[in-house]
């Protein structure tokens, strides 16, 4: 009985932090916005989650032992259901892009130069951007996006060549270089 309270109140617990993630999240994903809060921000996972967390929780607190039983069959009916559907959300919505480049900036200066590419099954997306600051409180300062619409358009390489200064070769091998801020903001944009 105690377990199921435990789990109870971790569950409940975890619900508003879930809510609150999914609502500040897209407010804070904005060119110098925290990159924690640029990763996290899928607003309709979290609020799904957060539902499904205040349920169980909800349902696990009951004073029934048949309504409990019903709860931890369901959550593990609900783990298996998640682990397997989790392929299908990864492959439709790509949460979690292909990192293509994540180079950290010389002389150990808190900076990461990083470029992923979403999945190929969809209209792929590139990102660049730059993450400044150390976790968590790092912030995220886009470089370019773009839709890889006409093939063959991509970075082929990615790289500092100084402090404040970076390159990007594109599959045409053409250089494009963008010069940054101290705060890390990207002075000029990069034209594809």
């Amino acid at each position: 009985m105690d377990v199921h309270r435990g789990v109870a109140r971790g569950l409940v617990t975890l619900a508003p932090a879930l809510a609150v993630t999914a609502v500040v999240a897209p407010l804070y994903d904005h060119p110098g916005g925290p990159a924690v809060l640029a990763d996290l921000d899928h607003p309709v996972l979290l609020a799904v989650l957060a539902a499904l967390s205040l349920t169980a929780g909800v349902l696990l607190s009951s004073r029934r032992p048949e309504v409990r039983k019903a709860t931890v069959g369901a959550l593990v009916v609900a783990a298996v259901f998640g682990a397997l559907a989790t392929p299908v959300y990864v492959m439709a919505s790509d949460p979690f892009p292909s990192l293509e480049y994540d180079v950290p900036a010389p002389g150990g200066a808190p900076r990461r130069l990083v470029v992923e590419r979403s999945s190929p099954l969809t209209d792929p997306v590139w990102r660049i951007y730059l993450d400044t600051g150390r976790f968590p409180t790092a912030r995220r300062w886009p470089v370019a996006e773009y839709e890889e619409s006409v093939w063959p358009q991509g970075v082929l390489h990615a790289e500092w060549i100084g402090p404040d200064r970076i390159r990007l070769i594109d599959y045409d091998h053409r250089d494009h270089e963008v010069e940054l801020a101290r705060d890390g903001r990207p002075l000029n944009g990069v034209d594809w």
